[in-house]
């Protein structure tokens, strides 16, 4: 047998999907199914932990709360997060329906869109690619290819990214504003970050702005890198409302409902919420009793759920052979704008690194 390199790379990838076998996308837990050593080993109660005080967030000293986790053993939270990723939820745990009990509304309201959709039972059932557990094939019985949604790797990294560049913009804007107050006249400053131009801003005296100059993002000069037209800037944000719009179940989120009514959040994952200088969507529910869908089930999707679930999204790292290349994809496909603009720029070298965003933001502060 050869020696060579390509040759032990192809036996090794060769018994590693031997071991792999059948991976599934999709899962059930052990209390859902009799098949031996199949599925999650938690059932859906036990990974939560909604009995402990903050809806199972707890703090860093209450064991078995997400924080206690994400703190004390991340790569923990990280399986927690990406089980829940694959778990296929019940019409018992609150699945359905779109929008409430009947699926009644109006199609025209934005808020009630997801009438016209169709519901699935798991994060999986959309971001399916590449098909089974990531890059290691299995059964897909629902189809997601068919949904068309994009895969998630590296999303970690635009949502920093997008911050970083948003954080810059901001900056120069209060530096053009201190300038034109103190000169008395108009000041124009170029618009820059990470080697991208985005046009530029005019502050007059009197605090007011000239935005007509900015290019390749909106006024407010966030950057927002999810859904296809760049409606989001938050991990968080984005699977509270696909839990809602695409399974019909409803997340308890302490931190979007400080932000959206003007708080200042850190979230456990590092990103800031700040209510007074972005518009944060409110979550579907304001507390865990409350049943928002009236289908009979509350609390369906517990706070500590969604801080593992911002945990695991924000640690995927991107699948490829070195860093520059994993660098040079992410800035390629970040979408910047909702007007639909993208932009390319140089990669920081001091910010050069394919692992777990979150700990990367835990070293910055």
């Amino acid at each position: 047998m050869s020696n060579s390199p390509s040759a032990v790379v192809s036996l090794l990838a060769g018994l590693l999907l031997m071991l792999i076998g059948q991976a599934s996308a999709q899962l059930t837990d052990k209390t859902q199914t009799s098949t031996a050593n199949a599925g999650i080993n938690k059932s859906f109660a036990d990974e939560a932990n909604a009995s402990l005080p903050n809806d199972g967030r707890g703090d860093i000293f209450t064991p078995g709360s997400s924080l206690f986790i994400i703190n004390r053993d991340p790569f923990r939270a990280v399986r927690r997060g990406r089980q829940i990723f694959q778990r296929k939820f019940t019409k018992d745990q609150g699945q359905g329906p779109r929008v409430n009990s009947d699926s009644t509304g109006e199609l025209n309201d934005s808020a009630q869109a997801n009438l016209g959709a169709g519901l699935v039972d798991s994060c999986a059932g959309c971001h399916g690619r590449p098909r089974g557990s990531a890059g290691a094939g299995g059964d897909v019985v629902t189809r997601p290819d068919s949904r068309n949604a994009p895969h998630l790797f590296g999303v970690g990294l635009r949502e920093m990214l997008a911050d970083e560049i948003t954080s810059d913009l901001r900056a120069t804007r209060g530096s053009a504003v201190a300038q034109a107050a103190s000169s008395g006249t108009s000041v124009t400053i170029p618009l820059t970050s990470k080697g991208i131009s985005f046009g530029s801003i005019t502050a007059n005296p009197d605090g007011t702005l000239n935005t007509s100059g900015v290019q390749g993002v909106d006024p407010d000069l966030r950057v927002r890198p999810f859904f296809a037209q760049g409606g989001s800037f938050s991990i968080r944000e984005f699977a509270v409302g696909a839990f809602k719009d695409e399974m019909g179940l409803e997340a308890v989120d302490p931190d979007l409902l400080a932000a959206h009514n003007g708080g200042h959040v850190v979230t456990p994952s590092g990103l800031v919420l700040d209510g007074h200088l972005d518009t944060i969507k409110l979550p579907p529910v304001s507390s865990a009793t409350e049943d928002g869908d009236g289908d009979g089930v509350a609390n369906e999707i517990p706070t500590s759920i969604v801080d593992f679930m911002e945990w695991v999204q924000d640690a995927t790292a991107l699948p490829f052979s070195t860093p520059s290349a994993a660098r040079a994809a992410t800035y390629r496909t970040l979408r910047l704008t909702t007007t639909g603009g993208w932009r390319t720029w140089t990669p920081d070298s001091t910010r050069s690194t394919v692992f777990s965003t979150s700990c990367f933001r835990r070293l910055r502060r």
